[in-house]
């Protein structure tokens, strides 16, 4: 069995333990969105948020902050160490409007390298290495060609190096078009993530995603501008009675100052604190919280040795 990349180094897949697959601890993307609120840049911040969610029964955080987004990986690895949380990150691009500039000038075969270097080797200038490519993105009501070039070189690198792909996939029924892409491109379906399903709720949806053989996420929960917690808690419950508990994740997508403890939100704990209360109070069980929360993590990010 394969171990699991973090940014502090391998660990073995059981080690996750209770797992947010789809956050950001630091990104900057007010260039683009004129938003100061989109900046997640204080160090002492950080700590304090992963501290609470430490303290609440998390253990991992995987961070999908993608070239483009301005992250910082020697910092994400400088507070997993001074925290003691697992932190796995992220490699790809984000959609169109957020790709590099020097993205158009790259190749589908120099970005396949681009990212199996980050994924084998660490990002540009550091030795961190990603362990997942995600998120990438799309528009949510079609695909661009410059999307589909980096949906193909995801593909291929995801052949070369044996991690999850997760994406974004806003409002609409787009994951579906992402899911073919992605088929049709020789992505490994078992071992791929379509995110912000929960921004779409339509359960049927949801369920032909998971019928085409890819995992799911929920990972917007606490953001009610999408939609109610309590309309999520429903259509999970009404999921799982459909028999596809062991497809399903669970995050908030932690993305804005304002989602954070510190600036007067909820923190990266509201899934363990604020959701699985709503689960329970819907007849879940402690199997069914724990299947989704530890062992399905576990699951998408075991491959053979």
């Amino acid at each position: 069995m394969r171990n699991v990349q973090t940014v502090l180094g391998e660990i073995a897949p059981a080690e996750l333990g209770f797992t947010l697959p789809h956050e950001h601890v630091f990104h900057d993307l007010y260039d683009i969105t004129l938003n100061s609120h989109m900046i997640l840049s204080d160090a002492r911040v950080a700590r304090d948020e992963l501290r609470i969610y430490l303290q609440k029964g998390g253990r991992t955080i995987v961070d999908q902050t993608v070239h483009g987004l301005n992250g910082d990986p020697e910092l994400l690895r400088e507070v997993a160490a001074d925290v003691g949380v697992n932190i796995v990150a992220g490699t790809g691009f984000y959609w169109e409007r957020f790709h590099p500039t020097w993205l158009a000038d790259m190749s589908e075969t120099e970005i396949v390298r681009l990212l199996v270097r980050d994924l084998t080797e660490g990002f540009a200038g550091t030795d961190v290495v990603a362990g997942i490519i995600g998120e990438i993105g799309t528009h949510h009501r079609a695909i661009s060609p410059a999307e589909a070039r980096v949906i193909r070189a995801c593909a291929a690198a995801q052949r070369e190096t044996h991690v999850p792909i997760s994406t974004h996939a806003l409002f609409t029924r787009i994951g579906m078009e992402q899911a073919r892409a992605f088929a049709d491109a020789g992505a490994d379906l078992d071992k791929l993530v379509i995110g912000h399903v929960d921004t779409t709720p339509d359960v049927d949806y949801h369920e032909e995603l998971v019928r085409f053989g890819v995992w799911i996420a929920y990972d917007a929960i606490g953001q009610l501008d999408k939609q109610s917690d309590e309309q999520r808690a429903d259509a999970i419950v009404e999921l799982i009675g459909r028999g596809h508990r062991d497809r399903i994740l669970l995050s908030t997508d932690v993305g804005k100052r304002g989602a954070l403890r510190s600036y007067g939100g909820q923190g990266y704990d509201h899934v363990i604190t604020g959701f699985l209360p709503l689960l329970r109070d819907r007849g879940l069980s402690q199997g069914d919280i724990d299947a989704m929360t530890i062992d399905n993590p576990r699951r998408l990010f075991t491959f053979p040795s």
